[in-house]
């Protein structure tokens, strides 16, 4: 029995008699590797390879394919690792200082953030030249 799709396209229809008999076939059931399902696509003559237009970038890199788009600084800036925090225009240095225990408990006390109020207080005490 022939049956077709909504395009009109004949479809391929299998009894179940048929699908019990593929199934006993060689091989039937097993996994089979990248290169076999496409080597099977490819033989298949149904099958329409990409034109250009569907696949512009194949077989190029990332690189490649992103300098045909785009000018090379933001290729670049594309690319560019971005791991972390960012860089800070006044990055910090860590050291230790020793200070009195009622100090840091009074800055303590004030809850989250206390170290950036005791910043804050060194900051104005320099900016008032002590």
């Amino acid at each position: 029995m022939r049956r077709y799709d909504e395009n009109g396209k004949e479809m391929v229809v299998y009894t179940t008699e048929e699908l019990a008999a593929l199934q006993r076939l060689p091989g039937a059931g097993r996994e089979m590797t990248d290169a076999e399902i496409t080597a099977a696509a490819l033989a298949d003559p149904d099958t329409v390879p990409p034109s250009a237009n569907e696949a512009p970038f194949a077989g190029k890199t990332g690189r490649e394919a992103l300098a045909e788009l785009f000018p090379p600084e933001t290729v670049e800036t594309l690319l560019a690792p971005r791991r972390g925090r960012p860089k800070s225009e006044r990055p910090k240095i860590q050291f230790t200082a020793r200070f009195d225990a009622d100090i840091v408990e009074h800055f303590r006390s004030t809850g989250k953030g206390w170290q950036v109020r005791m910043e804050e207080v060194l900051r104005k005490a320099i900016d008032i030249g002590l």
